[in-house]
């Protein structure tokens, strides 16, 4: 690994140390070579073999391994340096792995803070030397300081481009050119330099706007003044509109008529308007109509409700653990058994690394209760804190598939019991067996849902022939249910 990963631990935001990936993967080395230190004596071997094997396997992962997860794919070396059997190194390593690796990170993490406290001050030979070191951090080759208004800039002088000012410099710079800080996203930033241009630009000549609005026309008798001013002798004008009036009767009769016809003509009809009660009630109507839609929303098609707290965010893994049933843990527990029957290491490390955090934790806590159970120890605590800590997964979901874990294997040892008292029976009574068994589990997957079961069971004894073969089921069964029973915690 180059230099710079060799570091073991490093700080996080919280001011906490965690485990950096070279970290990680030195824990893994060392837990490997503890446990295998562990079997090779448990096995009464001389310490100075003991000590030689250790050297032979430190050698060989070092040479051969340089990821985390690779050291399970090495098992069948591991077992020929050891000379044991791939089984016996897998079972072994299954119930001793945790418990060594949370001892060896704790104790790696513990030495790695000591060297970090204990360590010398570093000695700078300038203070430019200090900041790049700290900073990481360097000059641009090329560029120099240059002085854009209030900007303080590198520039380089062959190609004109320009860095400019970040962090606080740069918030102090938008703020003084009253750039807004939330800009849209999709748009681009904006420039400084180009702000600052923008700034210092003369302002730019206003140009009158047409309105669309055409000006009010001027008066005629304005008009007149400014056309005929000099013409006008202040005499009383005596204006006439249409042919001079005659005493001949007819004459006025045509020209009515004519006039008449001329405005039938050109006649326009007038605009209808309610008269004053309708148009109080009009006003009225308007009035309601206004108070009624006052709210656009109906014509929006908007709908307004009263405002519901948000919902607070849902714990997917709790879920799963709710729904975790025990149907799915025999499968798994299934599975299991068939990649160690076949001894697929291999295949059974691929398909671990394809399960999901919740069920790789099944099969990690599995381990421990079946270890729990040969009256070995195991801090549950410290296992929980160490598993959160390096998934999603939370303690108290931790403790409830342990629980679940402790509750199904208890379904699980009393279907394999089950299985023992039926083959007491006749051969007839063993053939009724075989054809009822998986009704008999799925019966028992609906554990802690105890009348769902029982209503299962009479449905499998109601197909049964004979008293004597549906006592004998009777008998199982009612023994099988009041074992879960007691032993099932709520």
């Amino acid at each position: 690994m180059a230099e710079s990963s060799k570091k073991v631990l490093e700080k996080k935001g919280q001011g906490e140390y965690e485990f950096t990936a070279y970290g990680e993967f030195l824990s893994y080395f060392h837990a490997h070579i503890d446990i295998f230190k562990r079997l090779l004596k448990a096995k009464k071997m001389d310490p100075t073999k003991v000590d030689e094997v250790a050297k032979q396997i430190k050698s060989y992962m070092t040479g051969n391994i340089k990821k985390t997860d690779q050291f399970f794919e090495h098992l069948p070396q591991f077992a020929t340096i050891l000379g044991v059997t791939k089984e016996e190194v897998s079972a072994y390593l299954n119930s001793n792995f945790i418990e060594v690796l949370t001892k060896v990170q704790e104790k790696l993490k513990s030495q790695e803070l000591e060297k970090l406290e204990n360590a010398p001050a570093p000695s700078f030979t300038s203070i430019t030397e200090e900041i790049v070191e700290r900073l990481q951090v360097t000059h641009p080759k090329d560029f120099v300081f240059a002085q854009k208004g209030i900007l303080m800039v590198l520039e380089n002088p062959l190609t004109g481009e320009i860095i400019e000012p970040q962090g606080l410099m740069a918030a102090s710079a938008k703020a003084a050119l009253a750039i807004p800080a939330g800009a849209d996203s999709e748009k681009e930033p904006v420039s400084l330099t180009e702000a600052l241009a923008v700034a210092n630009a003369p302002p730019t000549p206003t140009v009158k706007k047409q309105s669309l609005i055409p000006e009010k026309d001027k008066s005629i008798l304005q008009e007149i003044v400014e056309t005929f001013g000099e013409h006008l002798t202040g005499e009383l004008l005596e204006v006439k509109i249409g042919p001079e009036v005659t005493d001949t009767p007819h004459l006025e009769s045509s020209s009515t008529s004519s006039a008449t016809k001329t405005n039938e003509e050109y006649e326009i009809e007038d605009l209808e308007f309610d008269d004053s009660s309708e148009s109080e009630k009009g006003s009225g109507n308007t009035s309601v109509a206004s108070d009624d839609h006052d709210d656009f929303s109906d014509d929006l098609g908007i709908e307004y409700e009263e405002e519901v707290p948000p919902a607070q965010a849902v714990d997917l893994n709790s879920v799963r653990l709710g729904n975790y049933s025990v149907k799915e843990f025999m499968d798994l527990v299934q599975t299991i058994t068939t990649y160690q029957t076949k001894g697929d290491q291999v295949g059974y490390q691929n398909w671990l690394r394809s399960l999901s955090e919740f069920d790789k934790a099944v099969v990690s806590l599995r381990t421990q209760v079946l270890k729990e159970q040969k009256n070995e120890m195991v801090d549950w605590n410290s296992l929980f804190q160490m598993m959160s800590s390096k998934s999603e997964l939370k303690p108290d979901v931790l403790k409830g598939i342990v629980k679940k874990i402790k509750n199904y294997q208890i379904v699980k040892l009393t279907l394999d019991r089950m299985i023992q008292e039926f083959k007491k029976g006749s051969p007839e009574f063993m053939q009724i067996v075989k054809m009822a068994w998986p009704h008999i589990q799925k019966s028992f997957y609906e554990v802690p849902n105890y009348p769902q079961v029982q209503n299962l069971l009479r449905g499998i004894l109601s197909r049964v022939n004979g008293e004597a073969h549906k006592k004998e089921f009777s008998k199982i069964f009612s023994m099988a249910l009041n074992f879960i029973q007691s032993k099932f915690q709520v």
